[in-house]
């Protein structure tokens, strides 16, 4: 720990959505809850947050980064240090694991000194961080949770564009009558609509519905949850838009209120859910700036400096039919993938896309020497090597745990035209197959 040289610790939680989300809360049938999902896909994620790494700074990982993967990173981009938690065995800990990151840190005696020595660094602020900074006589470094957890409701961000007068037209709807009430309108005004959960994650909080009959279908899941008790009702109904294009700003607003925009990412999802993120090309940009957008952004972050929020925020946008920029899909007070992506291209200098690939990791495991292999099939971004594979998030799938079961791998491309992209996709996503995961990768 002594290798902390300025002060920054790193720590990522991510979903934050879930655990802002109010108990008793009605969801979507596509909503995927903690019990529903692979936890090693989230136990493995936090080690992404090295993307935001600078000289000196220490990454909290749930598990230890591999020796040579940190030795790697610390020769190609700069000297990172990580720690990861280790409380005693207790009761109050759960089998699976996913417990907030923030109470794994609170249990461990060990990490005391440390987190109140450091500059805690946040990828989004959840309760669990404010619970612990209380515990242990942290001052806090974040807004008040209040305010992040208002920003990111999606009701809050229909609210805005009313204000602002962006389109799409939303409906904010806080019970299950009003759902069956504005439904019907919706539909019969705007043909098919998307329903959202106010705290929906990364598409699953998101549900199409394109007639009548799918309207009744989501209408009765709602009147179950009802009677069985749910009180919290908080969804958006919007118009079913054909897009072009998902982008996003990523900015910081400062304690005094002011702003400034860190740069555009280009998002790309399978359904509704991320799946890369990469820069604007010139007509792309030319296309967002001449429709006012850089001002609009800067009115959503006064708007949020005056909920009191101020830190790292990502703003989801999108290009519709006819070349028409909506400025304002949902609002992301917090880090993102984007940011990640923005910062490996500010690091290389170069074209970047992060994205994924799942599959199912072998049974025999993965190979320690996957970073030699890479750099021995020319394939390894090493900053010499101008171009390359940057492997993210090892834990996600490298780790014995994983061994049969359904694993993303979190990579990023440096390249210089979309003719390399292409030959270092297939040859990355080649060895994936043959290397680390059984069968096709996704």
């Amino acid at each position: 720990m002594d290798c902390l040289k300025n002060g920054r610790l790193l720590i990522a939680e991510f979903e934050a959505e879930e655990r802002l989300r109010a108990s008793h809360s009605f969801t979507l049938p596509a909503l995927a809850l903690f019990a529903q999902r692979n936890d090693l896909l989230l136990q493995g994620m936090d080690g992404l947050m090295i993307t935001m790494a600078e000289e000196g700074d220490m990454l909290v990982t749930r598990v230890p980064l591999p020796p040579e993967y940190l030795q790697w990173w610390n020769r190609t981009f700069c000297n990172v240090s990580n720690v990861s938690p280790r409380p005693e065995p207790s009761e109050n800990v759960s089998a699976s694991g996913r417990e907030s990151i923030y109470h794994l840190l609170q249990q461990d005696k060990t990490m005391h000194e440390l987190l109140r020595r450091s500059v805690i660094v946040n990828y989004a602020a959840v309760p669990e961080y404010y619970w612990m900074c209380q515990a242990l006589g942290i001052a806090v470094s974040e807004p008040d949770c209040s305010a992040a957890e208002l920003l990111s409701r999606k009701s809050w961000a229909v609210s805005l564009r009313k204000e602002l007068g962006l389109c799409p037209e939303g409906v904010c709807v806080s019970s299950v009558e009003a759902y069956d009430r504005c439904i019907k309108e919706m539909l019969a005004r705007y043909g098919s609509v998307l329903v959202k959960d106010s705290m929906g994650v990364s598409g699953r909080g998101i549900l199409p519905v394109e007639h009548e009959a799918a309207a009744e279908r989501l209408s009765r899941h709602f009147h179950k949850q009802q009677a069985e008790g749910k009180q919290n009702f908080d969804f958006v109904i919007e118009p079913y838009l054909n897009r072009t294009m998902d982008f996003s700003s990523q900015l910081h607003i400062f304690r005094d209120g002011t702003a400034e925009i860190d740069g555009y990412q280009k998002n790309t999802g399978r359904g509704f859910g991320y799946r890369s993120s990469c820069g604007l090309s010139d007509a792309e940009r030319n296309l967002i700036f001449s429709s006012g957008y850089p001002d609009t952004v800067r009115a959503i972050a006064g708007a949020m400096a005056e909920a009191g929020y101020f830190g790292y925020a990502c703003i989801d946008s999108m290009i519709a039919d006819g070349d028409t920029v909506i400025p304002l899909l949902e609002i992301n007070p917090r880090m993102s993938m984007g940011r990640f992506n923005l910062m490996l291209q500010k690091k290389t200098g170069k074209n970047c896309r992060l994205s994924y690939a799942e599959g199912t990791a072998k049974q025999e495991g993965v190979s320690e020497t996957v970073l030699s292999d890479l750099d021995t099939l020319g394939l390894l971004y090493t900053g010499d090597r101008p171009y390359g594979v940057i492997p993210l998030a090892p834990a996600a799938w490298q780790r014995a745990e994983c061994r049969g079961k359904r694993i993303r791998i979190y990579f990023a491309l440096v390249y210089d035209t979309e003719e390399q992209y292409e030959k270092l996709l297939g040859s990355w996503l080649g060895y994936c197959t043959r290397c680390i995961c059984a069968g096709s990768v996704t």
